[in-house]
This record gives structure tokens, sequence and C-alpha cells, in this order.
């Protein structure tokens, strides 16, 4: 399974958000992808979410590099990645 590790977003300043680490005094527990894709434009969004589940920040249509890292899951492994 593949997760977003980091979200870098390209801008001036620079902003990146990393899980594991803390913003605001909240630590950084997972980073998801909410954006859609209509038929004739895409809507950018990620959600940068704490331990509670709850947002620390929304990014919107704008310039990001994604960094992902597999993570292990409960159960056998599948054939194609023995």
């Amino acid at each position: 399974m593949q997760i977003i590790h980091r979200l870098t977003v390209v801008s001036n300043p620079t902003r990146v958000f990393e899980v594991g680490t803390e913003i605001y005094g909240r630590e950084v527990i997972e980073i998801k992808q909410m954006g859609c894709e209509y038929s004739d434009h895409v809507h950018s969004e990620f959600y940068v979410l704490d331990e509670n589940g709850q947002l620390i920040t929304s990014v919107e249509n704008a310039p990001v590099i994604v960094d992902w890292k597999t993570i292990a899951e409960d159960g056998p492994v599948p054939e194609n990645e023995k």
C-alpha cells in the first residue's frame, strides 16, 4: 500500500507538510488526496490531518510535489510483490 509521506507546495515561500512532523503544535498523521477529476477540469485538494483526524490545513489547486511511501499491510503478501 502506498501513502502520501510528504507534500511540498511549490509557492513563495515553499511549504512542506510531512507525516510525523509538527505544525501549530499538532502532529501530522495523514495527508489525504481529496481532489476530483471532471470532464472539463481537475480540482486538486489535499487534507493535512492531525492525530485526532482533525484538519490542520487544506491545500487547493496549488502546484505540489507528492512523495509517496510504501507501507506494509496485515495479511499475506500479494503474488505480484513476492
